[in-house]
């Protein structure tokens, strides 16, 4: 996927805090609400704040809703539709079948299920400066 910066950031978020946790829990229905959202990405550094517009346009875009296997049943809030007060509700469609000889389901209980964990803290680790950092800096809270 290409990296268009900022929307690309969004939409990434947004399937990982929103669409594939409600995808395991098997919801048919996942609603975002920007002002929420875009507090959340301000407080986790992948946004500056009052970034509206660009949270809006690419929870509403052909490609995040493609990618996510989405349709965009309601936008709720101003005409405008790019605020901290929209709501997006969104249909999940069902997840494809994988092909056949792809990865197992991570959620399996398959031997290789601890090998899928691999890289699963990457991102927070660079939001905290990196795995050495944050570990250097616990050890040393220890003493205190």
């Amino acid at each position: 996927m290409a990296n268009y910066g900022s929307t690309d950031r969004v939409r990434r978020t947004a399937k990982e805090q929103y669409i594939v946790p409600a995808r395991r829990r098997n919801e048919t229905i996942v609603k975002i609400h920007s002002g929420a959202f875009g507090k959340f990405l301000v407080q986790n550094n992948i946004l500056p704040p009052n970034r509206y517009p660009i949270i809006c346009n690419a929870l509403k875009s052909g490609k995040f809703l493609k990618e996510n296997r989405l349709v965009l049943e309601e936008i709720q809030g101003p005409p405008s539709g790019r605020s901290s007060t929209v709501t997006f509700v969104y249909k999940v469609e069902p997840q494809a079948p994988s092909p056949p000889g792809s990865s197992p389901d991570p959620n399996t209980n398959s031997p290789n299920s601890f090998l899928n964990l691999r890289g699963i803290l990457k991102a927070t680790y660079r939001q905290l400066g990196g795995a050495e950092k944050f570990h250097r800096r616990e050890r040393e809270s220890w003493d205190r």
